[in-house]
């Protein structure tokens, strides 16, 4: 019986085990294995592996690929049980296999999708000493920044509006509508890869001068059936008003005419002997009006091309932010750094300095000058972003610095060193710690500030998390070894410095921007004085005072 059982049981395994060599195998690449699943959603991965035929499965494991990089681990299902002590950190928790027996396979759901999820999975399922494996690819689908419309140019009657927007995936739809709801017709879309391989989009339409009322602009993400609208109100025309051109048109030919009664009039008194010189006189202010209105036209268009720099250096600043807040993280501080005059919270998110000496021991790794103390929190990858409390703060020094940075002594910080760190010191001044110092000019100090280390790319940018600006950016080939946070409540600064700083533990709501007012004109109507150099003037003494504070109209 024992030996008819025995034999059983390896016919049994035999069997098993030519059903699994028979299993097909499926590769993303060629069998179109993908799966877009939302920002901040549940992804299920589908192993591509048919396992109808096989009752129990020895090993179940999933793995990420990275490019020049070991694979990560995922997920491990073996004998029966979820193994997590090879799993990384950022995936245990979030993730868990289910098997359908009737279907023949298994799935792998993950949640909380993130953007850095993104990419190929390997599924290896291991039977007796025989495994298998497939791959399957996971897109994260992104909503994009609001977009926002500017005016390209004018020609003819025709206004050319651009809409323009960035950090969709996957492809975003763009169209344009007139003030009654229809459709206009669009240029193609120019679609571009940003860094993160999220989609930046730019759509232009023309409408005519006459078009009275919002003409919007829609971009729609149709994987999360998603859309963001915006819109620009174009205005009528007063009634009764004076085109600029035309009050510029009169000037000019009451000028011109003024300066040809002027030469008949010097033409009849001088008679033919100053009649060559009132002609060259003549030809001398006109070419001057001439230099003057070309000069005007390249400065109106260089302001146009500033203002426009402008407008994509704050969407581009504020989208970098809105990026940030996407790798939030919960710092907390490192008792075992802090100097000894420092006083930490229970709850290690708050800091401040004390009026004496704490009786902490003195180890190699705690500050014994600089009153500063370290995120517990090391950074060797990916992206990572926190925020600061400083609203009741005159002074303050935060950023990022290098696991191994002396902490003994007076210490000279700068890049160089180790330290990529932001100072505010009295009277609300801000700097940046490079060598030398570089000041940083805000409307009004910050209140929170945002840290965000962007390990990969060498980048760590500050930001005003009250009004969304953009405040610095430290640049670096390539960062080496850990990084850590960096705080630092400075000395009390004569009683007003006392408040600690006060490490969020979620992203801070920002506030809504104010509109900046519109700065005045040095005239009250526009117009530019011209004023002569009398040692350029060839013409006679009658026809000078004439043109001493001529008005030149401003197109």
């Amino acid at each position: 019986m024992e030996e008819a059982s025995s034999s059983g049981s390896r016919l049994s395994s035999c069997l098993i085990t030519l059903a699994f060599l028979q299993l097909p195998i499926h590769v993303s690449g060629e069998s179109g294995q993908f799966h877009l699943a939302p920002l901040g959603g549940t992804a299920r991965l589908l192993c591509p592996l048919s396992l109808w035929s096989v009752p129990t499965l020895t090993e179940v494991r999933w793995l990420r690929s990275l490019p020049r990089r070991r694979s990560q681990v995922v997920h491990v299902f073996r004998e029966d049980k979820v193994r997590e002590e090879d799993v990384v950190p950022e995936f245990k928790g979030r993730t868990t296999l289910e098997r359908d027996a009737l279907e023949g396979n298994v799935t792998l759901e993950i949640r909380h999708v993130r953007l850095e999820d993104r990419g190929p999975y390997r599924c290896q399922v291991r039977i007796a000493n025989l495994s298998r494996e497939g791959t399957v690819v996971l897109q994260v689908a992104v909503l994009g920044s609001d977009p926002y419309i500017h005016v390209k140019g004018y020609d003819a009657g025709w206004i050319q509006l651009v809409c323009r927007s960035a950090g969709w995936f996957p492809r975003p739809w763009a169209e344009w509508r007139d003030p009654h709801g229809r459709v206009l017709p669009s240029e193609p879309q120019a679609l571009s890869l940003d860094d993160a391989g999220l989609f930046e989009t730019a759509v232009s339409s023309k409408v005519r001068d006459s078009t009275v009322g919002s003409v919007s602009c829609t971009i729609r993400n149709d994987a999360l059936g998603q859309e963001k609208t915006t819109a620009m109100v174009i205005a009528a025309p007063s009634p009764g008003r004076i085109s600029p051109l035309a009050v510029a048109l009169a000037v000019v030919l009451a000028v011109l005419g003024l300066l040809l009664m002027a030469g008949i009039c010097v033409i009849w008194k001088q008679r033919q002997s100053k009649e060559k010189l009132l002609y060259e006189q003549v030809v001398e202010v006109e070419t001057l009006l001439e230099d003057h209105a070309k000069e005007k036209g390249r400065l109106h268009k260089a302001l146009k091309k500033l203002r426009s720099e402008l407008k994509l250096k704050r969407a581009a600043a504020n989208s970098g932010w809105r990026r940030a807040r996407l790798h939030f993280v919960a710092v907390t501080l490192d008792p075992d750094t802090a100097h000894p005059k420092l006083i930490l919270s229970e709850d290690r998110r708050s800091v401040k300095l004390g009026d004496r000496r704490q009786p902490v021991p003195d180890t190699p790794q705690r500050f014994d000058f600089v009153v500063s103390v370290l995120g517990a929190e090391a950074f060797e990858a990916g992206c990572h972003y926190w925020e600061v409390l400083v609203a009741d703060k005159t002074k303050w020094i935060l950023g990022v610095c290098r696991e191994a940075v002396s902490r003994k002594g007076k210490v000279t910080a700068s890049p160089a060193n180790g330290h990529w760190l932001v100072r505010q010191s009295r009277g609300a001044q801000l700097e940046a710690l490079t060598s030398p110092q570089t000041p940083l000019r805000l409307r009004e100090p910050p209140r929170c500030v945002g840290v965000f280390l962007d390990y990969d790319a060498g980048v760590i940018s500050f930001y005003d998390a009250s009004d969304r600006s953009h405040i610095f950016t430290f640049t670096h080939d390539a960062f080496s070894g850990p990084l850590r946070p960096f705080f630092e409540p400075c000395l009390h600064d004569g009683g007003k410095n006392t408040a600690p700083l006060v490490i969020c533990s979620e992203p801070h709501t920002p506030e809504e921007p104010v509109a900046p007012k519109p700065e005045g004109k040095g005239h009250a109507n526009g117009d530019v004085a011209l004023k002569v150099d009398p040692s350029l003037r060839p013409w006679s003494p009658d026809l000078g005072p004439a043109l001493q504070g001529l008005k030149v109209p401003s197109f």
